[in-house]
């Protein structure tokens, strides 16, 4: 009984449902759309733009509508779905603005109902009983429900009086939110019988309007811009160019609009630095959510904000779309998005209330490369994307399962894991395999077959009574959806079939051998289903031409967003101007408006020195022989020698201004930054090639300062630092009467080079890195400047980095330098803590001195910077002194003492930055050397059970499927008396 019920669990009986709408019945005209306003929404007065569009609903026109964050699109679907009669199918993005919505609505006594994977399988076939039969005015569905035929064939026999597509923009490749189960939302629309249509969004452009009515198939539509205006937000810009000016650039704007507020970050890691900054430093009640916590964890933190017990949330982009809370007073973005757009869609998350909020962009030139790189990451390269083909066609498995990282790491890929999912994302979407999409601790299975053909029970013999048994619980379970993904919950599964979890695996697997099943364990990677091994990788049909003109534009709207980071002009006026509503002038109530007639923010000062004006005037070499043809970061790319591919691509590394800056210790930034201070100064000209791409070239004032020695000096607006750092003509931070003092009594060292300039405090340091230098250098039979340069040392001094990460920021220092020496330069630095810098790494709590030269007992955490922290609160406390300059210790003993003081490979290649790999050759080198490595740290015990196994039956051949050398190697040499 208990498997014939699967999949027919909770079947309603509809006798009392007869009072709703018939299906396909013609629409009931309204005598009174304010009573209904009133009487069902509680609502006094439509809102500017909702009645006009709400008509033409009615009438059965398709509608596209644009209205601002807060303006109440919804209504404009709502209402018309209890008039029209029969079904209104609401397209929606996310499953908490789902439930948000039907719970909202069901309050109000409306008849509404969501279908989405949060249900069961069974009460999802209970739900759509219902919905045929016209229990519900209003269903909302993720747009994946299109994929399941049995959903489109239920809404063609049901034929929706209304089509209603929420977040549109999300349907256009050329919108901020591409999403491509959107895009099959106007062939879906076809397959139920084109009902009539709204699409609805608060950011789109005009080109992503006019691509929303092309693919959705809108006819004659009515189209209702009701303006993208907030009077009441203000925006504010702050610019920060390291990270703890970012923090006190958010509290600030904390401080300054107490109550609710949204603080979105780039990443993960980042969105969890700024809760704990914001809990532990600021003392508020911060909530953190992003897409790596679970859905118990995003549902605790989103409930906890929207009722008022957290005041602030940090997340990424993944949260807000839709969370209805009216009085969030601030939105701050602690890192720039990608687009205006995104910028606009997520600022206008406050002050829906009406009330005055604020919306501040902390923006810092370091953005720019990480949003560059995210685009980069979307679109990569055609050879990356057939090798993930190539690899993935070429594995017997059926469906394959691996993670996104298990894929790179095969085909040896430079991009990150995220770019292996867009690969597979494309190679999907040209039709070259299929993923099934994991969910939390669900399974899948799919039954391949025809509805006239054999059940899937009918076909495995009688004597196979397990497997019998299953194949009838999956018959219930698919119910006649052939050909779609079903998920369900193994243990519910089992137990409802009375047995075991690993008895239903084993026998799903041996199902899925021998017929037309497909069965996919719950699993945290991609499964994968190549539809035609045949088919060759350079035979996929993608459009690659199309990519890279999407990619463009994507850079394009990069540059549109740091235009408004950057521009004088009205930041209000500057975002309608964007979307087409160009009759605004200044608002005055944004800071440009604000500060009109103020002192500049970087105030200008005169660049009157020899070693500036020589900086200045290759600057503006690098300008000129770019011929304008290129825009200020590719120019300031190229002055500092960068190795960016695009470079060579473009033509400029062969440029004789290529590098020039390279020894001066300029960044990147800091180049682009000087560009814009010219560009203002009028010595650079920044025009627009093509639409959205600025690009520069000098001035007939730029080339007066070029070729006249006499030049008067150059006022430039630019950072108090970086301003004396051009005047002295670059070569690092320190203060000038320290580098004065340095200078003057410097005489060359054994390498012909001048010793590095430092600050007071920093002598006992450098002298300890010059000695270790010195001592490497002997070991080595090497001059010192090939261990590492003095600029490098100079480097290592003024920014003190605590981890590899921060030691790889350090020019001069590659990967083969740090895994060498960057454990010692690591411990010579936190034994030589800065008397007059503030640190931020401070000790774990049961880290205990050590001696010389051991490592950490444990990774340091790194301590959070407050604006508030006075330098004594600051100071780390004491750490093991580093180890003498005659004690040269190599990097693989540094990995060895790891491993003997009981870290595993993985955490020693954590704490020391290194690859795996390299453990296994150190730990090797070591054991050669006739030290003890503990296997242990490499292999667990079922594996060296099995090794040892082998290797007494077969000698040292390694076991199938195991490589020569590399982890057997060392199995061998370890396990060797």
């Amino acid at each position: 009984h208990a498997i014939r019920g699967i999949g027919m669990l909770r079947t309603p009986h509809f006798g009392h449902y007869n009072e709703g709408p018939t299906p396909g019945a013609p629409p009931t005209m309204p005598h009174d759309l304010d009573q209904t306003l009133r009487d069902r929404f509680g609502l006094e007065q439509f809102r500017p733009g909702q009645r006009e569009v709400i008509d033409q609903v009615l009438e059965g026109r398709d509608i596209l509508c644009v209205m601002p964050t807060g303006g109440g699109k919804s209504l404009c679907y709502q209402l018309p779905a209890l008039l029209l009669g029969g079904v209104t199918l609401v397209v929606s993005p996310l499953i908490a603005l789902m439930k948000d919505q039907v719970d909202g609505l069901l309050a109000r006594g409306l008849r509404a109902t969501l279908l989405n994977s949060t249900l069961d399988p069974s009460e999802q076939k209970t739900r759509l009983d219902e919905i045929m039969a016209g229990r519900y005015d209003l269903v909302y569905v993720a747009p994946e429900r299109f994929r399941s035929g049995r959903f489109v064939e239920a809404m063609a026999r049901l034929k929706p009086s209304l089509l209603a597509v929420d977040e549109a923009h999300c349907i256009s490749e050329w919108g901020h939110d591409f999403r491509p189960d959107y895009a099959r939302i106007g062939q879906a629309r076809r397959a139920i019988g084109m009902p009539p249509c709204i699409a609805l969004t608060a950011t789109a452009t005009d080109l992503v309007r006019r691509d929303v009515a092309d693919q959705l198939g809108l006819r004659d539509p009515g189209q209702f811009v009701t303006g993208f205006d907030r009077p009441n937000l203000s925006y504010r810009v702050v610019e920060a160019r390291k990270e703890p000016d970012k923090l006190v650039a958010l509290a600030a704007a904390l401080e300054r609009a107490p109550g609710p507020a949204i603080v979105y970050a780039s990443s993960r890691k980042r969105v969890e630095e700024v809760g704990r900054f914001l809990r532990v430093q600021m003392h508020r009640d911060a909530e953190i959510y992003h897409a790596g916590l679970d859905r118990d964890q995003r549902s605790a933190a989103q409930d906890r904000f929207m009722g008022g017990d957290a005041e602030v949330v940090v997340a990424t982009n993944a949260f807000g779309m839709g969370v209805d809370k009216a009085d969030v007073r601030a939105v701050v973005h602690y890192n720039m998005p990608g687009t205006l757009e995104a910028y606009y869609q997520e600022a206008g998350r406050a002050g829906r209330d009406g009330m005055p909020a604020e919306c501040t962009l902390i923006y810092a030139q370091g953005d720019r490369f990480l949003q560059e790189m995210f685009i980069d990451n979307e679109y990569p390269p055609a050879d990356m994307i057939y090798r993930v083909y190539d690899y993935l066609r070429k594995l017997d498995a059926d469906p394959i399962e691996l993670t996104q990282q298990e894929i790179k790491e095969a085909i040896r890929a430079e991009q990150p894991d995220n770019a292996v999912g867009t690969a597979l994302r494309l190679l999907e979407s040209a039709g070259a395999l299929e993923r099934f999409r994991p969910r939390e601790n669900m399974a899948i299975v799919r039954l391949n077959a025809e509805p006239d053909e054999p059940r899937l029970a009918d076909r495995v013999s009688p004597q196979a009574h397990i497997q019998r048994v299953v194949a009838t619980g999956v018959d219930g379970l698919v119910n006649r959806r052939y050909g779609e993904p079903v998920y369900f919950h193994p243990d519910e599964f089992a137990a409802t079939l009375g047995l075991d979890r690993a008895a239903l695996t084993r026998a799903l697997r041996a199902l899925a051998a021998e017929h037309p099943l497909d069965y996919v364990p719950p699993f945290r990677g991609n499964a994968v289903r190549i539809n035609d091994r045949a088919v060759k990788a350079r035979d996929v049909p993608i459009d690659f031409r199309s990519l890279a003109e999407r990619k463009d534009q994507e850079y394009e709207k990069l540059e549109r967003m740091i235009k408004y980071a950057t521009s004088p002009t009205c930041r209000r006026a500057y975002i309608l101007h964007y979307f087409g509503d160009v009759e605004h002038a200044g608002c005055g109530r944004c800071d440009r408006c604000e500060d009109a007639g103020d002192a500049p923010t970087a105030p200008g000062r005169a660049v009157d020195t020899e070693a500036g004006r020589e900086v200045l005037l290759k600057v503006l070499s690098g300008v000129a022989r770019a011929r304008g043809r290129f825009g200020k970061v590719a120019v300031s790319q190229m002055l500092v020698g960068s190795s960016a591919e695009k470079l060579r691509k473009m033509g400029l590394a062969n440029l004789s201004t290529f590098g020039i800056l390279a020894s001066s210790g300029f960044n990147q930034a800091e180049v682009a930054e000087i560009i814009a201070a010219l560009t203002a100064a009028g010595l650079v000209d920044a025009a627009e090639a093509d639409r959205f791409r600025p690009v520069v070239n000098l001035t007939t004032a730029g080339w007066a300062y070029v070729k006249d020695p006499a030049s008067p000096p150059v006022t430039l607006s630019l950072d108090p630092e970086l301003a004396e750092k051009l005047r002295r003509g670059g070569l690092g931070r320190a203060a000038p009467a320290a580098r004065a003092r340095a200078t003057s009594t410097a005489e060359p060292d054994d390498e012909g080079e001048a010793p590095p300039a430092v600050g007071p405090g920093d002598d006992a340091l450098a002298d300890r890195l010059r000695a270790l230098r010195t001592e490497w250098a002997r070991v080595a039979k090497q001059p010192a400047y090939c261990i590492f340069s003095n600029q490098t040392l100079e480097g290592l001094v003024r920014d003190r980095p605590t981890s590899p990460h921060a030691l790889a920021a350090v020019k001069g220092l590659g990967p083969s330098r740090i895994e060498r020496y960057g454990a010692a330069i690591l411990e010579t630095i936190a034994g030589l803590p800065a008397t007059s810098v503030r640190v931020d790494v401070a000790p774990a709590e049961d880290d205990e001195p050590a001696p010389a030269p051991a490592p950490p007992t444990r990774p340091a955490p790194r301590a959070v910077p407050t604006p508030a922290a006075s330098p004594a609160a600051s100071q780390p406390a004491p750490r093991p002194t580093a180890p003498p300059a005659g004690d040269y210790v190599s990097t693989e003993e540094w990995t060895w003492r790891l491993l003997d003081r009981g870290f595993d490979a993985a955490e020693a290649a954590a704490i020391r930055g290194l690859e795996p790999a390299a453990i296994v050759r150190h730990a090797t080198w070591i054991a050669r050397a006739g030290k003890a490595v503990r296997i242990s740290a490499f292999l667990d015990g079922a594996t060296i059970d099995v090794w040892s196994a082998h290797r007494g039956e077969a000698g040292d051949a390694p076991p199938p499927g195991v490589e020569p050398g590399g982890l057997w190697g060392l199995f061998l040499i370890s396990s060797t008396p």
